[in-house]
């Protein structure tokens, strides 16, 4: 299944911003999934929390980033040889898909969320609030800053937790 595929479910639901990590897992998964667990950025995940990624991403319809975010992923998918050329394809596909949405630093550096967060959460929390759109995050300083501000977020650590039957 190719990432504009995964992007482009037929799913009901609204729009989703996906955090830099996740974006990390999906690309990475999409390269090798049996690279998940040794690749040092997703060591922490498994096949099954990409398997769940997927799922999760399937029941949104519009998916949203922000040129903070892809620059990161495309710094931190740095493998070698073909399979960084396929994470590079992948991320790709994915940008073609994604809707981009235009946030410029100095307004993401001004924002309330800046200086606990810095420049790519700020970023984030300001899309998220100006299109209403939940945030897909396992970053707990995010997702909890987020809910303060009644952003909707969607904690993967907690869908992680929910998927294991805990």
């Amino acid at each position: 299944m190719s990432s504009a595929e995964v992007w482009l479910g037929s799913a009901p639901a609204p729009g989703l911003f996906v955090d830099t990590n996740l974006l990390v897992l999906f690309t990475i998964g999409a390269v090798n999934r049996n690279r998940i667990e040794q690749f040092k950025r997703t060591s922490k995940y498994t096949k099954e929390d990409y398997d769940l990624l997927l799922r999760v991403l399937g029941q949104f319809k519009r998916p949203y980033t922000v040129a903070h975010v892809l620059a990161e992923v495309s710094n931190l998918t740095d493998l070698s040889g073909p399979e960084g050329l396929l994470a590079r394809r992948v991320l790709k596909e994915a940008i073609l898909v994604l809707n981009e949405v235009e946030m410029p630093s100095i307004r993401a550096a001004e924002s309330r969320p800046y200086p606990s967060l810095g420049l790519v959460d700020a970023a984030i929390s300001e899309v998220a609030r100006d299109l209403n759109c939940a945030v897909l995050t396992d970053d707990f300083d995010l997702y909890h800053s987020l809910i303060r501000d009644n952003v909707k977020a969607l904690n993967f650590t907690h869908l992680r937790a929910a998927n294991w039957g805990m």
